[in-house]
């Protein structure tokens, strides 16, 4: 459904109410989308286009912090890949207390290539226009361009016109989109509103990313994986 079918049907189910502005439909339809569409699944996952594989953050020396494009809502981590593993100064990272045989550090496979996480990485999300994700090391970087790796879920489009579609396709929109939407208004309208985003992020996503993540979806076809906004 285009985003002016799926207002006028929520028009229609709520007496005439605005289709625009702080309280009206497209407000509320954006807020589910996002809820909706955040998620750590592979079919989220930036991949550079041109190799297919993650993409490289080229860093500075003694430059800690990095903000990223306007496209990324949440950095998963910062990687090596795994023959690069000897570039990981273990010993220097051990000193805080770290372990070498840490979970944490045991090989990720995303797109078919194995790589190492980078420890003590610390990463913000970006919860709306103007505040990017970061990713901050907590040890001097270095001047590299082409061996860390970041690990990105892109962020969802955001619906701010109804000349905006959304990234969930037929007929999904009607089965998660339309309902999100709607419980959104209702709870705003009967003073539920944390109810009904609670119901969105337990009940409706998972449903919704169990159904799209049927098929071989890449390394992981796991349930998304959702920390929050922060």
């Amino acid at each position: 459904m285009l985003t002016s079918e799926i207002i006028d049907e929520m028009v229609m189910r709520f007496n005439g109410r605005n289709r625009d502005g702080d309280y009206g439909i497209l407000r509320y339809l954006n807020l589910a989308h996002q809820i909706l569409m955040q998620a750590e699944v592979e079919q989220n996952t930036i991949f550079d286009t041109s190799t297919g594989k993650l993409p490289y953050l080229v860093t500075t020396d003694e430059t800690f912090l990095y903000p990223m494009a306007t496209n990324v809502w949440r950095i998963s981590g910062v990687l090596v890949r795994i023959e690069n593993r000897s570039f990981l100064r273990f010993d220097d990272y051990e000193r805080g207390g770290l372990h070498r045989h840490r979970h944490d550090w045991l090989p990720k496979v995303i797109g078919g290539i194995e790589y190492l996480p980078v420890p003590n990485i610390r990463s913000t999300d970006c919860v709306r226009d103007g505040i990017p994700a970061t990713v901050m090391f907590t040890r001097n970087p270095g001047t590299y361009d082409k061996t860390y790796h970041l690990w990105m879920f892109k962020r969802p489009t955001q619906i701010v016109s109804e000349s905006i579609q959304p990234d969930i396709p037929e007929p999904y929109d009607m089965e998660y989109l339309v309902p999100a939407t709607a419980k959104l208004i209702e709870g705003a309208m009967n003073g539920d509103y944390v109810n009904a985003r609670e119901y969105i992020e337990k009940e409706l996503k998972p449903q919704f990313w169990k159904v799209r993540n049927a098929g071989d979806q890449g390394a992981y076809d796991n349930e998304p994986m959702d920390r929050g906004a922060g």
